[in-house]
């Protein structure tokens, strides 16, 4: 399926803050569209090799059709300097092992979703396409936004809309959601769409910047595919997979994902908790990494211009002592 072309956020900025070369061992641990993994895989060859994981089965056999038109990608594929595995990148500390890779020079993880995703009516993820109500990242997991906003209970929706949307209307949202399924299920995004438009205050529904639906549509997708848990999964083994001097880069969207980034990397990077009236350090807890980010790098605006799904991104990067 050819979809309109995914432009990588943030490449540049990203790539140049792994400080690659080649020879190297990098993750790329979110495969998209690809155009993180291409430009890593350049600058590791010859000699280096691309690990890149999705836990979208179908963003990976878009992603090796694409390589067949392009020399580099081709050869790197057949050579084994670039290998595409179906896994969530929560699991890339198992998956590494399992491929016999004990370390890596290099991490990278670019937490949006690339605009096949976004735009492909059938996997739910957008209000502006008409579809049903899915938003998995895997096809093979089980919990569906059909399956939250049918099943779950008001107050729950109404947590998740609050916590994972920071929507301000998610009390009235949920339970216009629960009187709705009360006549019919909800089954596409037009029907919660339209839901979500008359549950909004008229007098805030014309003065917003952002469509209603938007941060509905986030929290599901959120917790849909479990985003913060798995995220902060990933960092954990992220750290403990690099190599001393080895580096990880964190693109983010969503202000919770960079909160969380946020905080796991101050926590690693912290050194003896002690309290300060003790003279003698007794936790012996040192450093892991060094935050190569006071803060987070964010796109030109050049980049936004050029791509306005950019302009909720934020890069953060470490590297491993």
């Amino acid at each position: 399926m050819e979809g309109t072309r995914h432009i990588p956020v943030l490449l540049q900025e990203a790539v140049d803050l792994l400080r690659v070369s080649p020879g190297a061992t990098v993750v790329d641990a979110t495969l998209g569209g690809g155009g993180h993994t291409r430009e890593l895989l350049r600058r590791v060859l010859p000699g280096g090799r691309v690990i890149a994981f999705d836990a979208d089965r179908d963003a990976i056999e878009r992603f090796r059709e694409r390589a067949q038109s392009d020399t580099m990608l081709k050869q790197a594929l057949a050579d084994g300097s670039l290998m595409l595995e179906h896994k969530n990148y929560a699991s890339v500390g198992e998956a590494l092992e399992q491929l016999g890779i004990g370390s890596v020079d290099a991490m990278l993880a670019d937490l949006g979703f690339s605009s096949d995703q976004i735009e492909a009516g059938e996997r739910g993820f957008s209000f502006l396409q008409s579809g049903p109500l899915d938003m998995r990242l895997d096809q093979e997991t089980e919990l569906t936004a059909e399956k939250i906003v049918n099943t779950f209970s008001p107050e729950d929706i109404e947590r998740i809309l609050r916590e994972y949307g920071d929507e301000r209307e998610s009390r009235r949202i949920a339970r216009a959601i629960g009187a709705a399924r009360e006549e019919q299920p909800i089954t596409t995004t037009d029907a919660l769409r339209t839901i979500i438009e008359h549950a909004y205050p008229k007098s805030k529904r014309y003065r917003m910047k952002i469509h209603p639906a938007t941060k509905t549509f986030q929290a599901l997708r959120i917790a849909v595919n479990q985003e913060f848990e798995r995220l902060d999964a990933f960092l954990a083994a992220a750290i403990e997979r690099l190599k001393q001097g080895g580096r990880l880069a964190v693109i983010t969207f969503h202000s919770g994902e960079d909160g969380l980034v946020k905080r796991r990397f101050k926590e690693q990077a912290r050194g003896c908790v002690c309290p300060p009236e003790f003279p003698l350090c007794r936790c012996g807890r040192t450093p892991r990494i060094r935050i190569l980010t006071k803060k987070p790098l964010l796109p030109s605006e050049q980049e936004i211009r050029d791509n306005p799904r950019s302009r909720s991104a934020k890069l953060r990067g470490i590297e491993k002592l």
